[in-house]
């Protein structure tokens, strides 16, 4: 591990239930998770305002403590509020979605205060399950309200969080496939992480290869004890389909559901010639450790992450820059969509249409999409200066838009914009 002495990496899970925060950097040799008290790790989704007017994490308190004022408001069910997207009544105001959510991470925050020296870097990475264009948004957004730059926020989904943690482990650990065996929902779901070493780099996969529901519909009228042996049975036909042709080397157990107390018979088999460990900060850690690999404190490891969210085209234009004709790369493929964003500036020679290159990383021919300048009154040759942004609205949809920023002096911008959404 390439060690920083000026970097703190935060990796933070926003669960619905609860959220989590694990920090590292350059004095320990592990990240850490953190709670508010020593031995708690998981951090209330609800904050209060007290009379001061000040933000804190709320854990459900229900009565004041002697000589303790009134707290202003209290807010339950933050993650809720956020996803909807609804503006939240607060004292004598009102927070958006977005300057709620950065009321909360503010919080989060505040737990490594102390952390934070002089001229520290921060780089934050905010895990979710499902990760979709408006929490990208959302997230990025409310921690910029925090001060942190947006080149070092990061975001992703919860199976890459479990990738990063698999292969930030000991490598003997994820020789072959890893297991990963999540209660959510009141359903069992076992997940695989298969990493193909033929290709250069390897490629890593995660899917979901068995789901059972355990919920009061299956378990109707049976008794505890009969229902503990039920959920046993249960749990040993969904870990046969996890590894049912399948070299599995290690499983991880997320939450405590999984009791020895009533999955006997599970558990020996799930033990039996493999590593099984249980937790409940994988995705947190798994968040830290991708954005250590993003801060470069990992040394490459040669493998490529294909999540849901990698943009599988590479993207680029041909220019001359310098005087040599070259070609200059836009989007690299294997990148998560909404990191992928990229903004430049250029005059075209004469060309009355943009031409934008994307080819597959893997198998496909190469695409020419071209952008018309419709509109656009003639100048001489070299005095129209564009402003082009590309980013990703989804794994396969790209938008690019240009706009006419004029030529200094001589020429004021026409105001015209383009644009043109690509779909892969």
């Amino acid at each position: 591990m390439v060690q920083a002495a000026n970097d703190l990496i935060l990796g933070i899970d926003f669960h619905s239930e609860h959220a989590q925060l694990t920090y590292y950097h350059s004095a320990i040799r592990e990240p850490v998770t953190m709670g508010l008290v020593p031995g708690k790790q998981l951090l209330p989704t609800a904050l209060r305002m007290d009379a001061e007017g000040e933000w804190h994490f709320w854990e459900g308190e229900p009565e004041l403590r002697q000589g303790e004022e009134k707290d202003r408001c209290r807010l339950s069910g933050i993650y809720e509020r956020v996803e909807r997207m609804e503006e939240t009544a607060v004292a004598e105001g009102a927070l958006s979605a977005e300057e709620l959510l950065a009321v909360y991470f503010g919080q989060c925050l505040k737990l490594v205060k102390m952390l934070r020296k002089k001229n520290t870097r921060l780089h934050v990475m905010v895990t979710v399950r499902n990760l979709t264009e408006s929490w990208s948004r959302l997230i990025v957004a409310s921690l910029e309200r925090n001060g942190i730059e947006r080149k070092y926020i990061y975001v992703q989904d919860y199976m890459a969080s479990f990738y990063y943690y698999s292969v930030s482990q000991k490598k003997e650990l994820w020789s072959q496939d890893v297991a990963l065996l999540e209660y959510e929902e009141e359903a069992m779901t076992g997940y695989v992480l298969h990493i193909d070493r033929s290709t250069k780099p390897a490629m890593a996969s995660v899917r979901q290869v068995a789901r059972q529901p355990v919920g009061d519909d299956m378990r109707g009228d049976r008794t505890d004890q009969e229902w503990a042996k039920e959920k046993d049975r249960l749990f040993f036909e969904l870990l046969k389909k996890v590894f049912e042709r399948r070299n599995v080397t290690v499983s991880y157990l997320m939450g405590d559901f999984y009791q020895k107390s009533w999955a006997e018979r599970s558990i020996q088999f799930l033990c039996y010639r493999r590593h099984a460990f249980q937790g409940q900060n994988l995705y947190s850690k798994g968040a830290c450790y991708a954005a250590m690999e993003r801060a470069g404190l990992v040394v490459d490891r040669g493998i490529l992450f294909c999540g849901g969210d990698m943009v599988t085209v590479n993207m680029g234009m041909e220019m001359r820059i310098r005087g040599k004709d070259t070609y200059y790369p836009l989007v690299t493929a294997g990148v998560n969509w909404y990191e992928a964003h990229h903004v430049c500036e250029f005059i075209p020679s004469g060309e009355t249409e943009i031409r934008i290159i994307s080819k597959p990383m893997s198998q496909g021919d190469t695409v020419t999409h071209l952008i018309p300048l419709r509109h656009l009154k003639n100048r001489p040759d070299r005095t129209l200066r564009l402003r082009m942004t590309l980013y990703f609205t989804a794994q396969n949809r790209c938008k690019i838009e240009l706009e006419d920023m004029g030529f200094g002096g001589l020429f004021k911008s026409s105001g015209l914009q383009w644009e043109r959404e690509l779909i892969f």
